[in-house]
């Protein structure tokens, strides 16, 4: 998929197959959506998905480390009614008081390895090989995930922004210590909000109470 000519996208990120994602379709799983298939996103309403990347992932016989092996999220530990993968580094988007403390704003996005420890939250295998699909919009996107979760997509960088000076970006990313203290503010507060929503309350499914955060675009869906 090459809609972005000479553009990146690095780290161990992205979707695995399965994953279903909020889209004008639907949930749609993440292996099924195409390049111009509008997304529901958090700050934007409905984009079109700009790239798409795809690759199948060997596991050494030795398995991966902890810090490099997918995340899984137990059935119901947070909104999600199966269990859930994460690629180790997919930034989510966590909203909570401790992060406005700390950063002066209530949002940031910490890599998903970092949620080890939360609600049963951990590393897990998932055999010796599997998808991973990367999605990017034209800009800084976080969009909705299967169990209510808010992923972040990054806008692909020029190889000379990898090295060199680069954009600003839309949300802040935390790793080290800034990240783990977030997460054990959440652990301390069994703060399952913060990680996202009741899939009912997202746009286009059965209503519910309003997530409180930042003001949606309207309803692409009304």
């Amino acid at each position: 998929m090459a809609a972005f000519e000479g553009l990146l996208i690095t780290g161990q990120s992205g979707f695995l197959a399965g994953t279903c994602i909020a889209s004008t379709l639907g949930w749609k799983p993440v292996e099924q959506l195409k390049v111009g298939d509008r997304v529901l996103t958090f700050d934007n309403a409905m984009q079109p998905i700009m790239d798409i990347q795809r690759e199948r992932m060997i596991v050494p016989d030795t398995g991966p480390s902890a810090r490099y092996s997918p995340v899984r999220v137990p059935e119901g530990a947070l909104f999600n009614r199966r269990d859930i993968w994460l690629m180790p580094e997919q930034g989510m988007l966590i909203e909570c008081d401790a992060a406005l403390d700390t950063h002066g704003d209530p949002y940031a996005v910490i890599p998903a390895r970092y949620l080890r420890g939360f609600r049963g939250i951990a590393p897990d295998s998932l055999g010796s090989r599997f998808e991973v699909t990367t999605l990017a919009f034209r800009q800084d996107e976080v969009i909705y995930v299967e169990g209510g979760l808010l992923a972040y997509c990054p806008q692909p960088r020029q190889l000379l922004d990898v090295v060199g000076a680069g954009q600003p970006r839309t949300y802040e990313v935390l790793e080290g210590p800034a990240a783990q203290f977030l997460v054990n503010c959440l652990i301390d507060d069994d703060d399952i909000g913060a990680l996202g929503c009741d899939p009912a309350d997202v746009p286009g499914l059965p209503k519910g109470p309003v997530r409180p955060g930042r003001p949606m675009a309207p309803n692409p869906f009304d």
